[in-house]
């Protein structure tokens, strides 16, 4: 009975041993994944600030290079006045009229005469006599 005693103590024992173990794992495990809960969010959170920090370079470039645009436009609407006026002095105080679109007549298509196509001459080939065949006769 005592053997029985102890081999009772002995798996009570090993299973307090193996819950304890089950319990420890579970924690470990509970707390690793709110570890990688707390380092994916984060990443997360870095890449919407660069993704922000991006866009926010990219509207400020974009600004820069429309203004620049705009500058350089203004500077040849400036240009082109310029030689306009510079031009309208140099012919008169008339400036010269607008161009008209070209507009064409219509086509008439005349009739071709064709030349009349020349027939080659017919060569006439050379009567030829008939052949005559004498009748032998068988006299004898």
């Amino acid at each position: 009975m005592a053997t029985r005693q102890a081999s009772n103590d002995g798996i009570d024992d090993l299973l307090n041993r193996l819950s304890k173990a089950t319990t420890q794992i579970t924690r470990a495990t509970e707390k690793q994944a709110r570890e990688a809960d707390k380092q994916l969010k984060r990443l997360l959170d870095r890449g919407e600030a660069s993704t922000e920090r991006l866009i926010k370079a990219i509207g400020k470039e974009m600004q820069t290079q429309i203004s620049g645009l705009r500058r350089e436009l203004r500077d040849v609407e400036r240009r082109v006045s310029e030689l306009r006026t510079s031009l309208t002095k140099e012919r008169g105080s008339k400036p010269a009229p607008a161009k008209q679109p070209v507009t064409r007549k219509p086509t008439v298509k005349r009739a071709v005469k064709k030349a009349p196509v020349k027939k080659a001459p017919v060569k006439k080939a050379p009567v030829k006599k008939a052949k005559v065949k004498k009748k032998v006769s068988a006299t004898a």
